[in-house]
């Protein structure tokens, strides 16, 4: 028995199409999977026939966190983190991150997993030193979404508004799947109905990726993790960069603009004596002028047995200006969920979280 929830909407046509079903069936079948329907009987638009056949050789079972931690940041609501143990044993990790300033200014976004692990190495980044295990499948990113969405009704009334694929893994490694989960997350079939607009792709740089992404109808934004725009640098920090230099970099974000006119989200985190001098403030404002973008700026935050150090206030305060005076937009992102390990960066299952990290690197896609 198989979970169909697990499956992505092509994946139930072809299994309908094995069943000698029409391939239309399988948004309807879709769409009672993520109305909560766990009884094929259910399914009342469907031949009886096909109910039968369906619940003959497939379940529906839902993601269920293994565990729930909430942070305990002073705030009118908690950053929430979910631990999601999935049907092989593996682990990834989910964050809610309520952002409530008033009644009338609520927003809620939910940081979402595409692979188990990340082959992408970045010194900086917790996930990195895991490894990749495997690409999520089209359920399990969309998964995380049903019980972080349910998560914030229950517990405060307010729906998902927003959506960032910055959790672990890099989703360009799992474009089909993750383009996938966001057609159902977007459209007005399903009960998720995210703006596409307020949903974000993060990228270390995988140069591919974001040509498809120019080329396809969807509306999401693009988020460019640099981290430096000095060539020696950024391949220090981002094993990535040994293989997509800085100029092959630029010129994707320019062919993704001229294609979509959608601005580009550059983020950059400042690590103290690293990249946070002048002449790394002169290189980033040199590159960002390639493209219209934003910036966002990140506080580092700790990670076990990993050395580098947040920049101050004073040297952040004065890299921020540098950019203004430029005219390039920067804001400082402020971090949430810090000591839950779910801020930008500590993302990494409890099985892990006690050993000595060790970088992997191993570009890997399915």
């Amino acid at each position: 028995m198989q979970n169909l929830k697990l499956l992505s909407l092509s994946e139930i046509q072809h299994v309908l199409s094995r069943l000698g079903e029409p391939p239309f069936r399988a948004e309807q079948v879709l769409e009672w999977v993520y109305r909560g329907v766990t009884a094929f009987s259910e399914m009342t638009n469907l031949p009886k026939s096909l109910r039968q056949k369906l619940s003959e050789n497939f379940f529906i079972a839902g993601l269920t966190p293994s565990c729930v931690l909430g942070s305990s940041e002073v705030e009118r609501a908690q950053t929430v983190k979910f631990l999601f143990s999935l049907d092989d044993g593996r682990e990834i990790e989910t964050v809610l991150i309520p952002d409530f300033k008033s009644d009338a200014q609520k927003r809620l976004t939910v940081c979402v997993s595409s692979q188990v692990g990340c082959a992408m190495a970045c010194k900086f980044c917790a996930t990195g030193y895991m490894g990749f295990t495997r690409n999520l499948t089209v359920g399990e990113i969309v998964g995380q979404v049903e019980v972080a969405a349910q998560w914030g009704k229950t517990h405060w009334n307010q729906r998902l508004t927003n959506l960032v694929f910055m959790g672990m893994g890099e989703p360009m490694l799992n474009f089909e799947r993750v383009m996938e989960a966001v057609y159902i997350l977007t459209s007005h079939r399903y009960p998720f109905q995210i703006g596409e607009r307020h949903i974000t792709l993060s990228t270390v740089g995988i140069v591919s990726g974001i040509y498809r992404l120019a080329e396809m109808p969807s509306k999401i934004n693009l988020a460019i993790s640099l981290h430096s725009a000095i060539e020696a640098k950024r391949r220090d920090l981002m094993p990535i960069a040994h293989e997509v230099s800085l100029a092959e970099l630029r010129r994707a974000l320019i062919a993704y603009y001229a294609k979509t006119q959608r601005e580009i989200f550059i983020e950059y985190l400042l690590l103290d004596g690293i990249n946070d001098s002048e002449e790394d403030a002169r290189a980033l404002i040199k590159f960002a002028r390639s493209v219209p973008s934003k910036i966002n700026l990140i506080d580092y935050n700790p990670i076990a047995n990993i050395d580098y150090r947040r920049t101050c206030d004073e040297r952040k305060a004065r890299f921020r200006a540098l950019l203004h005076e430029a005219g390039l937009f920067a804001s400082v992102r402020r971090s949430r969920g810090k000591d839950i390990d779910a801020a930008c960066g500590q993302l990494a299952t409890r099985s892990i979280s006690s050993k000595r990290l060790q970088p992997v690197l191993k570009m890997r896609s399915e």
